[in-house]
């Protein structure tokens, strides 16, 4: 390391060329390793920022990636071309096709399933996440309500669609309006029935006579059968009866005026 004391002038010192040659030859070796240095201290300075930027590739590299597929796909809606019929109470399981998807998607309690095709705008149905497996995708479900015609067919252009809270209350009422419009289409059956009946009997025509009379009828006892006689046979309104009529009458007056004390 070059020093003052390597360079200071004395007194009565001879300035030859000696003199100034060692002096710049201390100088120039001290510029050499101090050049050295520098680019010790930037070779190392390099290195450093390179493994910065390594940690910052290999740490917010993925997290980036993430956050960029939620912005565009969002985390709440998946897709899956698992072929699949949709019926009530089915118990089953649909993948979801793409790796960012099935990492982003955060499915809810209840999720809505619909499909990508044009016209299905108001076929849905409703399920229940009975389990989700992020690693493969699998989401296992039961269907609980089904709307329109997305049950006609197997279809593999699903699109699932978490949903918030307000999901369950929809779910019940909608549980409520099937509920309701099946009591209609009872009421509409017997309703149709009941007209039918009645048709057929208005086909048939108009009465054309009673107990074989036709015109204006007016029946008296004698044209019922049976009505004369059977009213004969009844006792009158106003009658009476003789003690030996009435069963064990006698015995029991007998009974009295024999053993009573008055």
């Amino acid at each position: 390391m070059l020093r003052f004391e390597d360079l200071r002038v004395r007194d009565s010192q001879s300035l030859d060329r000696d003199f100034f040659n060692r002096r710049f030859r201390l100088i120039a070796e001290a510029l050499g390793q101090l050049g050295t240095e520098v680019t010790s201290v930037t070779t190392d300075t390099d290195r450093l920022v390179t493994l910065g930027l390594t940690r910052v590739n290999e740490v917010l590299g993925p997290l980036l990636a993430r956050l960029q597929a939620a912005a565009e796909n969002g985390f709440l809606v998946a897709a899956s071309d698992t072929p699949l019929t949709v019926t009530g109470g089915l118990q089953s399981t649909l993948a979801i096709a793409s790796d960012a998807e099935r990492d982003l998607f955060t499915p809810t309690p209840y999720v809505l399933l619909t499909r990508r095709a044009e016209g299905t705008e108001h076929d849905y149905a409703v399920l229940r996440v009975e389990g989700y497996d992020r690693a493969s995708g699998g989401l296992a479900f039961e269907v609980v309500l089904v709307n329109g015609a997305i049950g006609d067919g197997s279809h593999d252009d699903w699109v699932i669609s978490a949903t918030a809270g307000i999901s369950v209350a929809v779910l019940k009422a909608a549980t409520s309006v099937q509920a309701t419009l099946a009591l209609a289409q009872q009421a509409a059956q017997d309703a149709a029935g009941a007209a039918a009946t009645a048709e057929a009997v208005l086909a048939s025509g108009p009465v054309s006579s009673v107990n074989g009379r036709t015109g204006a009828v007016v029946l008296g006892m004698s044209d019922i059968a049976g009505l004369v006689s059977a009213l004969a046979a009844k006792a009158d309104s106003s009658h009476g009866h003789t003690i030996a009529q009435v069963s064990n009458l006698q015995a029991t007056l007998n009974a009295i005026s024999d053993g009573g004390t008055y």
